[in-house]
């Protein structure tokens, strides 16, 4: 009788405890529950609105490394004095000769747009350059899109351009409407854009100013890019008048 009450005892003190045999441990447990949410912003804005004064006396070549950062709010485009190109190819039939006027400073615009994933395109506009009753040609103003597939965002290369997403070709940066700088793919992704304005002629051996519309230093890794000449492009001579000449240069993000 003794033993069959202390065994009586000890179910009694788990029932009072409220520990149960292991066959009837619950298998989950809830907490504080709510409703989660987040809102995200319906963006239209350059997230990236970079802009490179390059000294083309010292050979300056890359936007992330050289030339000197600018406020692009305030900041004009100040091409310095131009200066007299001359063949120095002494293989050249033109050796010696006068080619066109060029700048001493050119400018690296460097654009990444939000969207919020709507379909985008960046462009560029800008007035003539007007001084002491006269101007420059408008052709002599480039505008040379550039698109760098090693460029990186969030520290990961952006690689090609979505499909469907373009360049817009050489062109003027003093147009008479405007003119392409990149059109996005449908679903708007996000890309590194680089924009080059110069007052310039031809690469050595080219007849026209080009670029290419992909690729890292001309090509993607492993693949070629693609050509493309400002074949309207008109050099300042040694006739044209001197003097400070002005305009301005502007470019826009819209949806499309």
């Amino acid at each position: 009788m003794l033993k069959k009450a202390i065994i009586m005892v000890a179910v009694a003190a788990l029932a009072a405890t409220g520990a149960l045999p292991m066959g009837w441990a619950q298998t989950s447990a809830t907490g504080p529950t709510g409703e989660a949410k987040a809102n995200v912003p319906n963006l239209l804005e350059f997230t990236m609105n970079i802009v490179k004064k390059m000294d083309s006396t010292k050979g300056e070549t890359d936007p992330w490394n050289q030339g000197v950062k600018i406020n692009p709010a305030t900041a004009g485009f100040d091409f310095g004095q131009l200066q007299p190109l001359y063949d120095t190819d002494p293989t050249s039939p033109t050796y010696g000769e006068f080619l066109y006027m060029k700048g001493q400073f050119y400018y690296y615009v460097l654009l990444m747009a939000a969207t919020s994933g709507r379909r985008y395109k960046i462009t560029e506009a800008g007035t003539q350059l007007t001084g002491g009753g006269t101007t420059l040609p408008r052709e002599s103003v480039v505008l040379i899109p550039d698109y760098q597939w090693l460029d990186e965002i969030g520290e990961v290369a952006q690689l090609a351009p979505p499909t469907g997403a373009y360049l817009g070709p050489p062109a003027t940066a003093t147009p008479v409407l405007e003119s392409l700088v990149y059109q996005s793919d449908l679903n708007g992704e996000t890309r590194i854009v680089r924009a080059i304005v110069a007052i310039t002629g031809p690469a050595k051996g080219a007849k026209y100013p080009f670029n290419w519309s992909l690729g890292y230093n001309g090509s993607s890794p492993g693949a070629g890019g693609s050509k493309q000449e400002y074949t309207t492009w008109k050099p300042i001579g040694l006739n044209q008048k001197s003097g400070d000449y002005k305009g301005s240069i502007t470019f826009t993000l819209v949806l499309n």
